[in-house]
């Protein structure tokens, strides 16, 4: 008889081993399903409604090359300015392409969606067209004070005109945006925050070229 009792006590030890993992199994199970899911996030510059075709067609020409940024903001995920020089990576909420390409699609619709310039026909490249160029320095929400938290925007953008005889630079300046959350700190609130920060740009690029043209022919 004495050599039967290891064998009835392995199995409940077994038993006991198994109930215990199972456990912890389906605890771990459950912290796993409260992780945070990844959001996606596409920008925008919504700045007017789409132009007459008139319009369009009377619009210089465009190209708006593929704008640089500084290695600190060119990650799909948000960045948060924490500190003076402390920058930290949101990598649950993303932009859905990266970001420099983005903003630079962003930028060319909102551009020639506007009466002062059109894209370049696709059957034939033109003998005179304008040349938007750059690079994207800030972009990053401002979270340094609880009570005022911002989206910030900055470019340093250069526009030339290209024709038959090489270029001429028409423009050269730094546009930068910062615009204020509000109580709602949220990522998406961040996010509108930002479109109105590209909207804000587009409409000092439109408006410094509007009164270059305006004094080229006066």
């Amino acid at each position: 008889m004495n050599c039967l009792r290891p064998l009835t006590r392995l199995p409940l030890f077994m038993m006991i081993t198994c109930i215990l993992t199972s456990a912890l199994f389906f605890a771990g199970c459950g912290i796993k399903n409260d992780y945070t899911k990844k959001q996606m996030y596409r920008l925008s510059a919504q700045v007017n409604h789409p132009a007459d075709p008139s319009n369009r067609s009377a619009g210089v020409p465009l190209v708006v090359r593929r704008l640089d940024i500084s290695p600190e903001f060119g990650g799909a995920g948000f960045v948060y300015r924490v500190d003076q020089n402390r920058f930290t990576q949101d990598y649950y909420n993303n932009y859905m392409t990266p970001p420099a390409r983005m903003i630079s699609d962003v930028m060319f619709e909102a551009l020639v969606n506007s009466p002062q310039f059109a894209a370049v026909p696709k059957n034939r490249i033109p003998d005179d067209i304008f040349q938007l160029w750059g690079k994207i320095t800030a972009l990053y929400c401002d979270r340094r004070s609880a009570s005022a938290v911002s989206a910030v925007v900055s470019m340093a953008l250069n526009l030339d005109r290209l024709h038959k005889d090489g270029f001429t630079p028409v423009l050269a300046k730094t546009y930068s945006a910062q615009i204020p959350l509000g109580s709602d700190t949220t990522p998406k609130a961040y996010l509108q925050a930002l479109n109105r920060g590209l909207a804000e740009i587009v409409k000092n690029i439109l408006s410094d070229f509007q009164s270059l043209s305006t004094g080229d022919n006066q």
